[in-house]
């Protein structure tokens, strides 16, 4: 390694242990709120509703892999 290089490199250091800057241009500081807990999606499917979990969204609403729609069904038919 020559005396350029190793310098250099000990330049680049130095530079990486520095602390960043207060403003660093071009970012806005903005508080973000904590994100609100949500009870976990159930299957929505009868009445009263089933409550199977785990779900997957479907275009008629959240299901379990028992109510899914058939045309998604990955069943097969014998």
């Amino acid at each position: 390694m020559t005396r350029a290089t190793a310098a250099s490199l000990a330049a680049m250091r130095r530079r990486l242990d520095e602390p960043p800057p207060e403003n660093v241009p071009g970012q806005l500081a903005v508080e973000v709120p904590a994100g609100e807990d949500k009870p976990p999606k159930v299957c929505d499917h009868g009445n009263p509703r089933c409550g199977a979990v785990p779900v997957r969204f479907y275009p008629n609403g959240w299901k379990c892999d028992e109510h899914q729609p058939a045309r998604t069904s990955r069943r097969t038919t014998q």
